[in-house]
């Protein structure tokens, strides 16, 4: 038992996935879409209409704004990153590779003899010979792509999480509110305190 922890802990898919920024802001996210709900329901100073709203509110969310990031904000910074990279490091072979950031992770993501197999594929489709290869795009040329990509992604995760996503989320989540009949307890509450107009009695 202990033996497969230890496997499982060390293993290089956990490593890769703690040094993306993408995988720690979801994680982080995900934890914040349930812990908070949560302390709100568990909350007696508030009444149970205002509890639930609230919770079912800040679920909302936290997803929404996940969906935004993940779909729409961590891909476009990304690759404006790599695109970036492209035209300020023009002699860097790694960047004349790739056309984007997506190309180049599914490469870095390969082991020894499949990155050697990519490179070949690289060249003979581009007719170049042996111009690229693990001696011009080595463990370091790799790293600096790589911080690249996770500049972009931690560039997302600042612009995209704390303004992009609030921005565009609040005209989602009030019309989802309203569908699943979960309407603000203060509105619900004015509604019911609103005189109804008295009906003339038929003579």
């Amino acid at each position: 038992m202990i033996s497969a922890i230890q496997n499982f802990i060390t293993s290089p898919a956990i490593f890769n996935a703690t040094q993306s920024t993408v995988t720690q802001v979801t994680t982080e996210t995900c934890l914040k879409a349930v812990g908070r709900p949560t302390f709100i329901l568990t909350d007696k100073q508030i009444d149970p209409q205002t509890k639930k709203f609230s919770a079912t509110k800040e679920f909302l969310y936290q997803i929404t704004c996940l969906a935004i990031y993940l779909a729409a904000i961590t891909p476009i910074c990304k690759k404006g990153a790599f695109a970036l990279a492209k035209k300020a490091y023009k002699n860097e072979p790694i960047f004349q590779a790739f056309k984007d950031s997506s190309e180049f992770m599914k490469f870095h993501k390969m082991d020894e003899s499949g990155k050697i197999a990519k490179l070949t594929e690289i060249n003979k489709a581009a007719g170049n010979g042996d111009k690229f290869t693990r001696s011009t795009i080595n463990q370091d040329s790799e790293n600096l792509a790589r911080g690249v990509v996770e500049a972009g992604s931690m560039f997302g995760s600042v612009a995209g999480l704390a303004i992009l996503a609030p921005i565009m989320s609040h005209p989602i989540i009030h019309p989802v509110m309203k569908m699943i009949g979960m309407d603000n307890p203060k509105d619900a509450k004015s509604k019911q305190e609103t005189p109804q107009p008295e009906q003339k009695q038929k003579i």
